[in-house]
């Protein structure tokens, strides 16, 4: 591609006298550059739409179903609403944009929905972090405290918890907002990545960013760290718990209340873990990073409705119902 010109830029001044900077008008993602012909475009275009529309599907009809059943409005499910709310969302921030790129090689984005696409994508991600550790806490008190739960995990109380899994990433995103806007974009605008990446964009600043890079990596490792000692206390806990009870029904209902949950944490910290492992790895190549954040982009919204289905005996049994309710009419 070649440099862009000043015609390209838009120029911002700053509040000191005598200091300008430029923000490029557009950014070119160039996170698929390993593809050169166009049959493998198509087939890539087919199989991100199918595992799309898929993961559309299935969290649609999670939350429809939660919706016509009235046995199913209860706290836990409550939180599975939000987590396929989530599933809905995160994909749809990025896949577009993929199944755009691949159809047309038309690889710019503009400045403002690049910051746009980068908000949504940070904002989204630590909300389903939250999520599931409220999930984890709901498990805790159901069953370590099984006498008190309904007057612990009342509708009110799940219903602030949820509203307060939405808040905290408005926080970061508005430090991320802030940092983006303040940092001058003068040169390449290239980002060798599949959507608008925080770290593949402060790249491509023309100053030092290296403390507006480290330091928002360090608040998120932090913030993965809690989230992840406190799903880790709490099933410890709860295992404790399990361990105290004797009958042998007992342990089985208890775990089969944990597993579905357990198996969505287990995916997402491995997805997770896979992109961080790739980014810090020298050897790893710029495709193999790529491929490794599609799949945390795309495989747990497909895969967490499924696990739920097969390990929830109350999803499993509902679904029968709704179908059988639908072919008898």
């Amino acid at each position: 591609m070649t440099e862009p010109n000043l015609t390209m830029f838009h120029l911002l001044h700053f509040t000191e006298p005598n200091l300008t900077m430029f923000h490029l008008s557009h950014f070119s993602l160039e996170g698929f550059l390993w593809l050169h012909d166009w049959q493998s475009n198509i087939i890539l275009f087919a199989v991100f739409i199918v595992i799309y529309v898929a993961s559309l599907t299935e969290n649609a009809m999670f939350l429809l179903l939660i919706g016509l059943d009235e046995r199913l409005h209860s706290p836990m499910y409550l939180f599975v609403c939000n987590l396929a709310m989530l599933d809905i969302s995160i994909p749809t921030v990025t896949v577009p944009k993929i199944l755009h790129y691949l159809l047309t090689d038309d690889t710019t984005i503009e400045f403002v929905s690049c910051v746009t696409q980068m908000c949504f994508f940070i904002y989204l991600n630590v909300t389903e972090c939250l999520v599931l550790a409220v999930m984890a806490y709901d498990r805790y008190h159901a069953i370590c405290s099984p006498l008190y739960y309904s007057v612990i995990m009342t509708m009110k109380h799940t219903t602030q918890l949820s509203i307060f899994c939405w808040v905290p990433g408005l926080l970061i995103v508005f430090f991320h907002i802030y940092i983006v806007l303040n940092v001058p974009f003068c040169g390449p605008n290239t980002i060798t990545a599949y959507f608008c990446e925080y770290t593949s964009l402060m790249m491509l600043a023309c100053a030092d960013v290296s403390s507006y890079s480290f330091v928002p990596l360090i608040l998120a490792l932090a913030f993965m760290s809690l989230i992840l000692c406190f799903i880790i206390i709490t099933y410890i806990k709860i295992l404790l718990s399990v361990i105290k009870v004797k009958s042998r029904m007992g342990h089985k209902k208890a775990f089969s209340t944990c597993a579905s949950h357990l198996l969505i944490i287990v995916l997402y910290i491995f997805v997770q873990a896979s992109v961080l492992i790739s980014r810090f790895v020298s050897d790893t190549s710029v495709s193999i990073q790529v491929l490794a954040g599609i799949i945390q982009n795309i495989v747990p919204p497909l895969v967490n409705p499924i696990i739920y289905c097969l390990k929830t005996k109350e999803i499993r049994i509902s679904f029968l119902r709704v179908l059988n309710k639908i072919f008898t009419v």
